[in-house]
């Protein structure tokens, strides 16, 4: 199964056992995997990253993923990625400005 099919059967599990809010912040989230046997939920904003990380909400959690076999899991901070501007910036320091974008 994949991680994206395992996250939508977490979100109906959360909604059929009356877990509004936990249901209704995690069908926000999209970025999830698997990282050899842990399921990986990444998320953007501190404030759900806090949330999720509240002792009874991963307790929630914990329970949807046992119930779908699922039983290492972390939520992480997703890494901003870096516009294709800034990666030019920081190769032009190695580079002596001669970095060019050939299309």
């Amino acid at each position: 199964m994949s991680a994206q099919s395992l996250w939508g059967k977490v979100i109906l599990y959360l909604r059929e056992h009356n877990d509004r809010i936990l249901h209704v912040m995690c069908g926000d989230i999209r970025d999830v995997e698997f990282d050899k046997d842990e399921f990986v939920i990444s998320v953007k904003e501190d404030y759900v990253l806090n949330m999720l990380n509240d002792k009874t909400n991963i307790a929630e959690l914990e329970k949807a993923l046992l119930a779908l076999n699922v039983k290492k899991f972390r939520i992480q901070k997703k890494q901003k990625q870096a516009s294709n501007d800034e990666n030019i910036a920081i190769l032009n320091k190695f580079f002596d400005d001669s970095t060019k974008i050939i299309d």
